[in-house]
């Protein structure tokens, strides 16, 4: 028996360079700088509060003030992003294929609920997945195991018996240190800057429940 567990930005939505021009256009308004490579790096997986805390490094934030930073960067984003969303290339097939086989799915992701809502209640595929935790659920940012951990006790199965979707590199050592077999997923980063995961997909089009318990075997 196996569970697949989703990451949601960069697996379930090809979003990234949406994200990236939110980021963008929000350090702009506060007179900060941003590059892509550090957005791959030091943003993509990690908590919200984590990254506004380094982008505003020496600012005594609040907790509030902090979340409140956060919040405006995703509406920014959900405002970018929005008559674009739509699934990466082969999840609604692959998905059909896992509830028809049975097998639990979950989606663990550091984004906030606001974010969940938008995505897979926008994308129509709630129903796929036998639960999802979002930003609530972490007080330990990726490379930290702490989400996949938890991740696959919602499953009620141990992580050696666990699928980690991922496309961070943040994403994919935590999925690793979980113990758990990390698909590589390049639409944020290259196929060959994924070294650290067991396998590495463009997106879901050529992938199976066959081979996927053939890779785990």
């Amino acid at each position: 028996m196996i569970g697949l567990i989703f990451d949601m930005d960069g697996v379930i939505v090809d979003n990234h360079f949406y994200h990236f021009k939110a980021w963008e256009k929000f350090f702009e308004k506060y007179g900060k700088q941003i590059d892509e490579d550090h957005y791959k790096t030091h943003i993509n997986g990690r908590t919200m509060k984590a990254i506004i805390r380094d982008v505003f490094e020496g600012d005594d934030l609040t907790d509030e003030q902090a979340r409140s930073y956060g919040l405006e960067k995703e509406e920014i984003y959900r405002d970018v992003y929005r008559e674009f969303l739509s699934p990466t290339p082969g999840l609604v097939k692959f998905l059909e294929e896992v509830k028809k086989e049975g097998v639990s799915t979950v989606i663990g992701t550091s984004a906030p609920v606001e974010n969940v809502t938008f995505t897979i209640g926008g994308l129509g595929i709630g129903h796929f997945f036998d639960g999802i935790l979002d930003e609530r659920a972490v007080t330990k940012g990726k490379p930290d195991p702490e989400i996949y951990l938890k991740c696959a006790k919602e499953l009620n199965l141990p992580n050696k018996q666990c699928v980690v979707f991922e496309d961070a590199l943040a994403g994919i050592k935590a999925g690793k240190s979980a113990g758990s077999f990390v698909v590589g997923i390049a639409t944020t980063h290259k196929r060959e800057e994924l070294t650290e995961a067991d396998y590495v997909i463009d997106d879901f089009s050529n992938l199976d429940l066959h081979t996927l318990r053939e890779l785990i075997k």
